[in-house]
């Protein structure tokens, strides 16, 4: 006897559900439409659902596609410091400088000067943070005190205007800004008192700026220090990366959390233990949603916002990227992390500085994220008189 479970007539339909619509079923042009969409350091992963998915990730025309759609630009201001007699520094003899990083063949890349002239900037050494393609300078220093200006610069346009001022002033490169839901976020930067204790432990206002609005509200105190410099905003949170401590500010904790948490800096170790980090972090930047510092010793390393860690930057094979000994800056260009650092020419009794540039892709790996360095070499020469100021990528 037949099983009648096992037998169907020809026009009864099965029990069984179809089989999930999979992206591999797609004609190849629009799996590649929407893989242009998709961040480069998920390309490895994506790599290994199939051949033919392999080959579309490797294949030139993703390439194409993706450069079609949202663009940036790297912009670098370089400051030329005139010392006088005593030398000493003085800012009002400054003049700057703004480049661009361009592509200069398929394989090269130079920093360019900036096809735009942009106006000098008021309030020297402000903190900076981007907005789609204006760059903002908030709070800095003038000629005899700390500003609470905000000065917008359209990098279309090249034009500079002076928005709202802050409710208190924020010293020079001394306060984080961050970027949280297209509202730009300023804590602490307060001006530097003579007690230990207030300058390490401090209450100062969090404003909060609308650039679609143009105004500022108050979002509530905070225990921070006056002196945090490296800072960027990952996952709708501000990470400030000191000494010894990395800081998360989240404005989205209620009541009942605190919005500030202090964290004791701790790096994964290669046996997969927990250490404390005892270095310095000189620069931070975001690429992808993922933060990444360059540290006095250990060099480029990224934030496990998971493990709350930091976790050091290496190749796929597990190796150690080239050393490099200082960053001047870094920064995201097209889904890839670029580091700039210098060296030292003299030639003939004239010295200058040689502009050396790293261009590293990033893959997530399971838990990991490796580094593979796309290219490195000399982008400018430039006077031993300058200095990096500001490194900003803004959108086109």
């Amino acid at each position: 006897m037949s099983n009648s479970n096992a037998d169907e007539s020809p026009g009864k339909l099965s029990n069984n559900p179809p089989p999930p619509p999979s992206l591999s079923s797609l004609p190849d042009d629009i799996v590649l439409r929407c893989l242009a969409r998709v961040p480069r350091s998920y390309h490895l992963n994506i790599s290994w659902v199939s051949k033919n998915l392999r080959s579309l990730v490797r294949s030139p025309e993703l390439n194409v596609l993706r450069s079609t759609l949202h663009k940036s630009s790297l912009h670098v201001c370089l400051e030329e410091v005139e010392e006088d007699d005593d030398n000493d520094h003085d800012h009002d003899h400054s003049s700057f400088h703004w480049f661009t990083l361009n592509e200069t063949s398929t394989s090269e890349y130079g920093l360019v000067p900036n096809p735009t002239p942009f106006p000098p900037h008021p309030n020297y050494g402000s903190s900076t943070v981007a907005v789609g393609s204006n760059i903002f300078f908030i709070g800095g220093f003038t000629e005899t005190e700390p500003s609470s200006d905000l000065w917008i610069l359209d990098t279309r346009s090249g034009n500079m205007t002076q928005g709202p001022s802050m409710s208190m002033p924020r010293r020079e490169l001394r306060a984080a800004v961050g970027v949280i839901d297209g509202k730009i976020y300023v804590i602490g930067g307060r001006p530097i008192s003579f007690s230990d204790d207030e300058i390490f432990n401090d209450e100062i206002q969090v404003e909060v700026f609308d650039p679609k609005s143009e105004t500022w509200e108050l979002a509530g105190l905070e225990n921070v220090r006056t002196y945090s410099r490296c800072s960027a905003s990952v996952e709708g949170k501000v990470y400030m990366v000191e000494y010894k401590k990395t800081s998360v500010y989240n404005p989205r904790e209620g009541e009942g959390g605190e919005r500030m948490v202090h964290m004791v800096s701790q790096r994964l170790s290669e046996d997969g233990s927990k250490c404390k980090l005892k270095e310095t972090a000189h620069r931070v930047c975001v690429v992808e949603d993922v933060l990444f510092a360059f540290f006095s010793r250990t060099g480029l390393m990224w934030f496990d916002t998971k493990l709350n860690v930091w976790r050091k930057l290496v190749g796929r094979d597990g190796k150690e990227l080239p050393f490099i000994l200082y960053a001047e800056a870094m920064a995201e260009y097209d889904g890839r992390l670029v580091v700039f650092y210098t060296y030292i020419n003299e030639v003939h009794y004239s010295v200058t500085l040689s502009i050396q540039c790293l261009v590293v892709s990033l893959d997530r790996a399971g838990g990991k994220i490796c580094g593979t360095i796309d290219w490195s070499g000399l982008v400018a020469t430039v006077p031993f008189s300058f200095r990096f100021l500001h490194c900003l990528a803004v959108s086109e």
